[in-house]
Protein backbone atom coordinates (compact mmCIF):
# COMPACT_ATOMS: atom_id res chain seq x y z
CA UNK A 1 0.00 0.00 0.00
CA UNK A 2 1.58 3.62 -0.88
CA UNK A 3 2.43 6.17 1.78
CA UNK A 4 -0.63 8.49 2.25
CA UNK A 5 -0.70 11.49 -0.12
CA UNK A 6 -1.84 14.72 0.59
CA UNK A 7 -5.70 15.27 -0.95
CA UNK A 8 -5.79 11.92 -2.09
CA UNK A 9 -7.89 9.62 -0.88
CA UNK A 10 -6.70 6.53 1.56
CA UNK A 11 -7.71 3.60 2.61
CA UNK A 12 -6.16 1.15 5.31
CA UNK A 13 -7.10 -1.39 8.20
CA UNK A 14 -6.38 -2.02 11.97
CA UNK A 15 -7.77 -4.18 14.65
CA UNK A 16 -9.40 -2.83 18.05
CA UNK A 17 -8.18 -4.58 21.31
CA UNK A 18 -11.05 -6.45 22.98
CA UNK A 19 -11.35 -4.49 26.74
CA UNK A 20 -12.50 -7.60 28.47
CA UNK A 21 -9.74 -10.04 26.77
CA UNK A 22 -6.76 -8.28 26.24
CA UNK A 23 -4.42 -8.53 24.34
CA UNK A 24 -6.89 -10.04 21.75
CA UNK A 25 -8.10 -8.32 19.02
CA UNK A 26 -12.07 -7.64 19.17
CA UNK A 27 -13.96 -10.05 16.91
CA UNK A 28 -16.71 -8.47 14.74
CA UNK A 29 -16.35 -5.14 17.02
CA UNK A 30 -19.15 -2.58 17.20
CA UNK A 31 -18.56 0.41 15.51
CA UNK A 32 -21.20 3.40 15.81
CA UNK A 33 -21.10 7.06 14.57
CA UNK A 34 -19.22 9.55 16.30
CA UNK A 35 -16.64 6.28 17.88
CA UNK A 36 -14.14 8.14 15.26
CA UNK A 37 -12.84 11.60 15.08
CA UNK A 38 -10.46 13.11 12.76
CA UNK A 39 -8.92 15.98 12.95
CA UNK A 40 -6.34 17.55 10.37
CA UNK A 41 -3.57 19.88 10.76
CA UNK A 42 -4.38 19.85 15.12
CA UNK A 43 -7.77 21.35 14.46
CA UNK A 44 -11.49 20.63 15.66
CA UNK A 45 -12.09 16.99 15.51
CA UNK A 46 -15.27 15.74 14.18
CA UNK A 47 -16.82 12.63 12.92
CA UNK A 48 -15.10 10.55 10.05
CA UNK A 49 -16.96 11.08 6.88
CA UNK A 50 -17.21 7.27 6.22
CA UNK A 51 -17.81 5.03 9.37
CA UNK A 52 -14.79 2.54 9.56
CA UNK A 53 -16.29 -1.13 9.32
CA UNK A 54 -15.12 -4.61 9.82
CA UNK A 55 -13.65 -6.06 7.10
CA UNK A 56 -14.01 -9.30 6.51
CA UNK A 57 -17.21 -9.18 8.13
CA UNK A 58 -17.00 -11.15 11.01
CA UNK A 59 -12.60 -10.63 11.10
CA UNK A 60 -10.93 -8.34 13.33
CA UNK A 61 -9.86 -6.24 10.65
CA UNK A 62 -11.66 -2.57 10.81
CA UNK A 63 -11.21 -1.00 7.34
CA UNK A 64 -11.03 3.10 7.10
CA UNK A 65 -11.78 5.15 4.07
CA UNK A 66 -10.80 8.66 4.06
CA UNK A 67 -11.75 10.87 1.57
CA UNK A 68 -9.07 13.19 -0.60
CA UNK A 69 -10.85 15.97 1.67
CA UNK A 70 -9.63 14.56 5.17
CA UNK A 71 -6.57 13.72 3.55
CA UNK A 72 -5.92 17.71 3.10
CA UNK A 73 -3.87 18.09 6.12
CA UNK A 74 -0.03 17.54 6.79
CA UNK A 75 -0.73 16.11 10.07
CA UNK A 76 -4.31 14.02 10.76
CA UNK A 77 -4.59 12.57 13.85
CA UNK A 78 -7.54 10.26 14.12
CA UNK A 79 -8.99 9.42 17.94
CA UNK A 80 -11.01 6.38 18.52
CA UNK A 81 -13.18 6.12 21.75
CA UNK A 82 -16.18 3.14 21.77
CA UNK A 83 -19.27 5.67 22.90
CA UNK A 84 -21.94 3.05 22.86
CA UNK A 85 -19.56 1.13 25.47
CA UNK A 86 -16.29 -0.41 26.54
CA UNK A 87 -16.29 -3.04 23.81
CA UNK A 88 -12.36 -2.03 22.45
CA UNK A 89 -9.88 -0.34 23.93
CA UNK A 90 -9.23 3.75 22.68
CA UNK A 91 -7.19 3.91 19.40
CA UNK A 92 -4.95 6.65 18.62
CA UNK A 93 -3.77 7.27 14.74
CA UNK A 94 -1.47 9.64 13.52
CA UNK A 95 -0.54 10.22 9.91
CA UNK A 96 1.55 12.35 7.91
CA UNK A 97 0.94 13.35 4.60
CA UNK A 98 3.28 13.42 1.20
CA UNK A 99 3.05 15.38 -1.53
Amino acid sequence: MPDPRRGVAWEFIISLVDTANRPSFRVNPTIAAGDFKISKDYGTLANVGTLPVVAPAGGVGVRFQLSATEMTADYIQIIGIDVAGNEWDNVFIYLTTGP
